[in-house]
């Protein structure tokens, strides 16, 4: 008996100081790791919020674009690194501080006394290196290493990019997404080992925290300069902004992870990580995309309850998510995808209703994903 209590003693004592590759569910530090990136998506809305137009919505994205890149390769980590040691956790700890400082800057980051955005998103990179090198897996180990430089070599150019002739800066932030999300072909990255379940649930929760900033716009919409009672048009403003987001999630979360982990866990081994990349990394980007420009049409017209809101940032938004968890489901053959494009179809032009009344094109969007999800459900009730 005491031989076996000093086993397991051991063991934890090791499981504290020693990485252990990830399996099962999706831990407490990965959760509290995801709250981070809720302030670097707040950031992104509030910039694309201020300066309406194609400039502002780049200036935003951009940033957001890279960001995303190395925060869901933290996803990738902790599928293969448990975040259950110290020296882990306290890695992950500072990358969050890093990721914290990449949000702060965002408004800055096209300016020459923006180089804080660079220089975290530098050290990010450093601690990601780390910390997958510590992995059980050698070729996964071999993976980050040819993956890492690329990496690299994107943060100089974002650190390049504000002290660079205007136009010569935006092609620097341009070439620094194109190195990144081109980095598993120029690199030939394989070797990755994705463990189906808790890769396919970290992103289903990550999304789901992003969602909250659709709920917060709903709050900063209800914000005024000056201090007040709910009145009615406010209430009914909270109310529609809350079917929005409600919508949203109701897309996503029916049952659409159970079907993504099962097809998911058929693919073989290299199949597999080029759905990790193409539906996780690149089709949740795009779903997040359209979550903040939704988040920023929601806010805008809740200020504008019976004026005249922004025509485009609802509708669009919602169109952009719809498209994304269509190419998600399309790359996976977890569900029906012809719902959520005709929905993206109906969603632009229904949506530009807010340039009329900030009430009706939050109605509209309603009815919009109302309808794609009552769609969804009922077919899938009919055949499960």
């Amino acid at each position: 008996m005491r031989a076996t209590e000093r086993t397991t003693a051991f063991r934890a004592r090791r499981r504290l100081w020693a990485a252990e590759s990830a399996s099962g569910r999706v831990t407490e530090p990965e959760l509290f790791f995801d709250l981070v990136f809720v302030f670097m998506v707040t950031q992104v809305t509030h910039a694309v919020e201020t300066h309406p137009g194609w400039e502002g919505l780049l200036k935003g994205l951009f940033p957001l674009v890279v960001a995303w890149w190395m925060f869901s390769g933290f996803g990738w980590l902790t599928n293969a690194v448990r975040p259950d040691a110290v020296p882990v956790r306290l890695l992950l700890t500072l990358a969050m501080m890093a990721f914290f400082i990449m949000g702060l800057d965002v408004p800055y980051a096209f300016e020459p006394e923006g180089w804080a955005f660079a220089l975290a998103y530098l050290a990010v990179v450093a601690i990601h290196c780390l910390v997958y090198v510590t992995t059980s897996v050698p070729s996964a180990r071999q993976a980050i290493i040819r993956n890492a430089p690329f990496n690299a070599v994107a943060g100089v150019l974002v650190l390049l990019a504000p002290h660079l002739p205007e136009t010569s800066g935006w092609i620097a932030w341009a070439a620094a997404v194109v190195v990144l999300y081109l980095s598993p072909f120029l690199g030939r990255i394989r070797g990755f080992v994705i463990e189906p379940h808790h890769f396919v649930e970290r992103h289903a929760l990550l999304l789901l925290v992003v969602l909250g900033e659709s709920v917060v716009a709903v709050g900063i919409g209800a914000q005024s300069p000056q201090s007040h009672p709910v009145g009615t048009s406010l209430a009914l403003g909270v109310a529609l902004g809350i079917s929005v987001a409600s919508g949203v999630w109701w897309v996503y979360f029916d049952g659409d992870e159970t079907k993504a982990e099962s097809e998911f866990e058929k693919a073989p081994e290299h199949r597999r990580q080029m759905l990790a990349y193409y539906a996780f990394t690149g089709g949740h980007l795009v779903m997040i995309v359209g979550i903040i420009l939704v988040a920023a049409g929601i806010t805008d017209a809740i200020h504008h309850f019976d004026g005249h809101a922004n025509r485009w940032w609802l509708g669009s938004g919602t169109a952009v998510f719809l498209v994304g968890h269509a190419i998600y489901r399309a790359l996976l053959g977890s569900g029906r995808i012809v719902d959520r494009l005709v929905g993206a179809t109906g969603a632009v032009p229904l949506g530009t209703l807010a340039g009329f009344a900030g009430w009706a094109g939050m109605t509209a969007v309603t009815g919009v994903l109302a309808g794609v999800a009552a769609v969804d459900h009922h077919l899938m009730a009919r055949n499960p």
